[in-house]
């Protein structure tokens, strides 16, 4: 069931919006007054000036124009779901062919509408919407009693989300998961469409509630689907363990659920097992086809996909699902070689600034009129937000007319972390990265372009922080790519040259790239570089006392384990202990310092290395010989 477009009447030419306003002015007049002649009548007078061009292709020959709007009149009746009547269609009955019309027109049906019965066609088209639209919002709570489509209601509120009436779509979706009786499985789209509401209204409360609310209250049908939602929620966190906890627990709940197969694959693809997303595609693909279900062609098609090549059937259906995405990387393609436009100004120690120059800065300012620049807080590389998308014209269309607005640094930074807050997968080696490294070119061939070489970029001048963002963007990708199998050497050579632009590190490399010393077998690399950082935080702190121990310096670890005890107690013995349960979150904001978040974070990452060459058994006599120190 579809509402847009809508099917226009049989051979005529006239627009799609006059047969909209006819059906929105249809639907207002049914929801006041459902009396079927009174309403043929005023179809008959009104319709000629509500759908003119329709109108004036109707041949006089055949009769005036009211009684083809009388015809029209009866297939918008008979289609209509009424509140009244429950918020279903009550048709009008067809006479016989030589009984009165029954649009009123006192002809025989045989002469009057039969030649014009299927002139519309309304019986796949989604009219609830028109009718929902004539109504007051507190009205719609009367739904959920009513024998109204359910598809009806999903079509509609999705319509009004993709719309950005993402509260209207609340108001609609909301009585339905009211009370404290069984939620039927017949729910699911509308959970689904009021999830993605209260995450475009940012409503993250409501979204827990509600997510609570269905496992609790869901039947097996819907709390599998909740299950998978909260699988999904998780994996979006990075929480990978507990979201495969939520995805077996689905799959045991509703083990015939089809939906298993997507989040499956794409919770093996967020972890970048390609070769298992593979196999499992292949698994899939033999399962549903035994089903012999023609309406899984489609996922069994999309499964294919992935199985041949899964990071293209990924950005293909992101490209599918995000209006724009197609044609930005149509034009990142197409953009001109890297230009240097900046003045780079030496202020001595207190390092360069890259300032655009006149043309270039006029560019971005106009760039900021249609673009809805988002920046984010303090040094995070993204911002995770996508007003951006909802209308995408305009700056594509700036994209595509200004040349040099691909030469400034600003707007790379902008289009990359719109692209990474997509909730898509497959986008990120297709467009992101080739993002990615057209910022990383143009500082470089700005700094190239400097009358002197040498010095630094620090994060104190805010013209720099377009440039070491997008350079902190990209060493973060790339230890995402080592993280899923790609080799160190690329992240450790990134995050090296990002302390050497900005040596106070304000986007914490140095936290994995000492890990990455440890794993690379160089731990005195991870002491020169802790030198520059003597009290720090959690991860190199202790990752500083493993190298020493790594170089049989353990009298010096033994001295910083000394005075890591006070500020990273909790860690230390989190990771001592043999099987510490997970803790949940410290709160709302982020990881707090020095708690059980943390502690539990650099276990999972480090234990490994610290069982190595007798590190943990060292840790654990000398934590004892520091507590007993401390008394």
């Amino acid at each position: 069931m579809t509402s847009r477009p809508p099917p226009t009447p049989s051979g005529a030419d006239a627009g799609e919006d006059e047969l909209f306003r006819l059906l929105d002015a249809a639907a207002r007049k049914l929801v006041g007054s459902a009396d079927p002649r009174v309403f043929l009548d005023w179809i008959a007078e009104a319709g000629p000036a509500l759908a003119p061009a329709f109108a004036k292709q109707i041949d006089p020959r055949t009769g005036p124009a009211g009684l083809a709007f009388r015809a029209m009149g009866v297939a918008i009746y008979n289609a209509m779901p009424l509140p009244e009547a429950g918020f279903q269609a009550r048709r009008i009955p067809e006479p016989g062919r030589n009984d009165p019309c029954s649009c009123g027109s006192g002809e025989k049906y045989k002469r009057c509408c039969l030649p014009l019965k299927g002139f519309l066609e309304l019986s796949e088209y989604n009219m609830l919407r028109h009718v929902l639209d004539a109504l007051l919002r507190k009205r719609f709570a009367e739904l959920p009693a009513s024998r109204v489509d359910v598809l009806a209601v999903y079509d509609t509120a999705r319509q009004w989300h993709e719309e950005g009436e993402h509260a209207r779509a609340v108001a609609l979706l909301e009585p339905w998961f009211t009370g404290d009786g069984t939620l039927p499985g017949k729910l699911d789209p509308l959970f689904d469409m009021l999830m993605d509401c209260y995450l475009a209204l940012g409503n993250e409360r409501k979204r827990e509630r509600l997510l609570a609310a269905t496992l609790e209250r869901g039947d097996r049908a819907l709390r599998a689907a909740a299950l998978q939602r909260r699988a999904a929620m998780l994996a979006d966190r990075g929480d990978f363990e507990r979201a495969w906890e939520s995805f077996r627990e689905a799959q045991r709940g509703d083990p015939d659920n089809v939906n298993h197969a997507t989040l499956e694959i794409t919770l093996l693809m967020s972890r970048g097992e390609i070769a298992q997303v593979r196999e499992r595609a292949r698994f899939w693909i033999a399962r549903l086809e035994r089903r012999r279900e023609p309406e899984l062609a489609e996922m069994i098609g999309w499964l294919r996909a992935v199985q041949a090549d899964p990071d293209k059937a990924m950005a293909d259906t992101a490209r599918q699902n995000v209006p724009g995405l197609d044609r930005l990387a149509a034009l990142l393609a197409a953009a001109p070689a890297p230009e240097a436009c900046y003045e780079i100004i030496d202020h001595g120690d207190a390092g360069r600034v890259l300032e655009p120059k006149q043309k270039l800065a006029s560019v971005e300012a106009r760039w900021r009129k249609v673009f809805p620049q988002i920046k984010p807080a303090l040094n995070a590389t993204q911002h995770g937000e996508t007003p951006m998308w909802e209308a995408p014209e305009a700056w594509l269309g700036f994209l595509e007319g200004q040349p040099l607005v691909w030469s400034s640094i600003d707007v790379v930074d902008d289009l990359a972390m719109a692209v990474e807050a997509l909730p898509a997968m497959g986008i990120d080696s297709a467009i992101l990265d080739p993002l990615l490294e057209r910022g990383a070119a143009l500082v470089k061939a700005n700094l190239n372009a400097a009358a002197s070489a040498g010095g630094t970029l620090q994060w104190g001048w805010l013209e720099n922080r377009p440039a070491l963002r997008v350079l902190a963007h990209r060493a973060y990708r790339a230890l995402h790519a080592a993280e899923r199998g790609g080799g160190l050497e690329r992240f450790i050579a990134l995050a090296e040259e990002m302390l050497e632009l900005n040596p106070e590190d304000h986007h914490f490399l140095r936290a994995p790239l000492t890990r990455a010393y440890l794993l690379n077998d160089e731990p005195a690399k991870v002491i020169a570089l802790m030198e520059r950082f003597p009290e720090d935080f959690c991860g190199p702190t202790l990752n500083r006392i493993l190298a020493l121990v790594r170089l049989g310096h353990r009298g010096e670890a033994l001295a910083c384990l000394m005075d890591a005890a006070r500020p990273h107690r909790v860690a230390i013995e989190m990771l001592l202990a043999d099987a510490p349960r997970r803790p949940s979150k410290d709160g709302a904001f982020g990881v707090t310092i020095g708690g059980k978040e943390e502690a539990w974070d650099y276990r999972a990452a480090h234990r490994e290395l610290w069982a190595r060459e007798g590190a943990l058994e060292w840790l654990r006599e000398a934590w004892r010989e520091v507590r007993k120190r401390a008394g």
